[in-house]
């Protein structure tokens, strides 16, 4: 009886839900105002409530009291036909006082709200209550509580529209039945027709759990189907691919053969080219060394001339110097000679010179004839020495 039970409960459920849904239209809309505020006019013996107009600018005698929209949420529960039926009521109510409910009521003014609440508690609770308990026998079992939910929302904001408050109500009802209830005699007829109808929902479900079962059972076999065609298909691919990888492979490595030959050749060649080119710069490299040796020789060949004609010049100017020196000398000789004219060494001091004349220009010939002929000796020598650097 509990998955009856609790099936039913859902169905009660739904049939307020659709009920809320079809008739929602008749519920009437209430546009709250949230700015809404009375003005209270206290000057010496005249006073005076009334709304705030637009343009209103607050003097020292106005007192100003806001009517705030006020969400209000009473719960009731009941139980029915022996605590067989427990049904929870929740009504959300949406509400805002008039002037018309201010003017009556000037000495609450900024405590409006929880006196309306504290006011109209008990009866709305009647209300609920009259409802609930003027269900006929199993009626409501077969048709749902959309409808009383929603005859509780209209009764309740009539009530309160009556009184000159604004409100919109909302009613919401769950019944719930217990397991094994000890029903009283005369009350069979909503035990019976609560079984029937969880009779009649299990027996709904479970045709729509058989037939989702087949249904699911016939996506399961054509889903193993599909299934079984696509392992098929990509099998034939995976083969169709590994032949074409096999090809592929193959002709990579004909491919990487033949590049590796061409790169072996190119290589080869390359490596010819370039011991070819090293050679060339070796040729020309030696050539340059040659050169530039031939020409620091050349350089200091030229040097050492230049310094043996510098030396020579030096030497013949020494030399000259000299023989100046001896011709001063000479002189000075004879002119003693001259003064010692007629001593008796005369001829001895003559010969003496004559000698020392005859031995200077020999010498001085002979180191002339010398240099002259070291200074042709080298220069002969200078042609032949240059080609043997060529030699290897």
């Amino acid at each position: 009886m509990s998955s009856s039970g609790t099936e039913l409960e859902r169905w009660l459920i739904d049939g307020i839900l659709d009920n809320d849904l079809t008739s929602g239209s008749e519920v009437w809309e209430i546009n709250f105002d949230e700015s809404r505020q009375l003005v209270l006019r206290d000057f010496g013996p005249y006073q005076s409530l009334y709304l705030r107009p637009q343009n209103f600018v607050k003097r020292f005698y106005h007192t100003l009291y806001p009517l705030a929209v006020e969400d209000w949420q009473v719960c009731d529960r009941m139980q029915l036909y022996d605590e067989f039926c427990t049904i929870d009521t929740q009504l959300n109510i949406r509400f805002q006082a008039a002037l018309e409910y201010a003017q009556k009521h000037t000495e609450i003014l900024s405590d409006i709200n929880e006196h309306i609440k504290n006011t109209f508690h008990r009866s709305v609770k009647d209300k609920i209550s009259k409802q609930l308990l003027n269900l006929q026998d199993d009626e409501w079992v077969r048709s749902g509580l959309g409808e009383i939910g929603k005859s509780i929302a209209m009764d309740v904001s009539e009530m309160l529209m009556i009184e000159d408050i604004d409100a919109q109500a909302r009613c919401s009802i769950r019944a719930s039945f217990v397991e094994f209830p000890d029903v009283q005699l005369g009350k069979e007829t909503v035990y019976l027709s609560v079984l029937k109808k969880s009779y009649e929902v299990s027996e709904e479900r479970r045709e729509e759990q058989f037939r989702q079962e087949q249904q699911e059972q016939q996506q399961l076999l054509a889903y193993h189907h599909k299934q079984l065609e696509s392992i098929e298909q990509e099998a034939e691919l995976e083969r169709l691919k590994q032949d074409q990888d096999a090809t592929h492979q193959r002709q990579l490595l004909l491919d990487q053969q033949q590049q590796q030959q061409e790169q072996f050749a190119i290589e080869a060649r390359l490596h010819e080219e370039k011991i070819q080119h090293e050679n060339y710069l070796n040729d020309i490299t030696l050539n340059v060394q040659l050169q530039a040796r031939q020409e620091q020789e050349k350089r200091t060949r030229n040097a050492e001339l230049k310094s043996q004609a510098e030396d020579l010049s030096h030497q013949a100017l020494l030399e000259d110097q000299k023989v100046q020196a001896d011709i001063e000398k000479y002189e000075q000789i004879q002119a003693r000679w001259l003064e010692a004219k007629d001593n008796a060494h005369v001829q001895e001091l003559e010969r003496e010179i004559q000698q020392k004349k005859l031995k200077f220009e020999m010498d001085t010939a002979y180191k002339r004839q010398e240099e002259q002929l070291q200074l042709e000796f080298r220069r002969a020598m200078l042609p032949h020495e240059i080609p043997g650097l060529l030699s290897p």
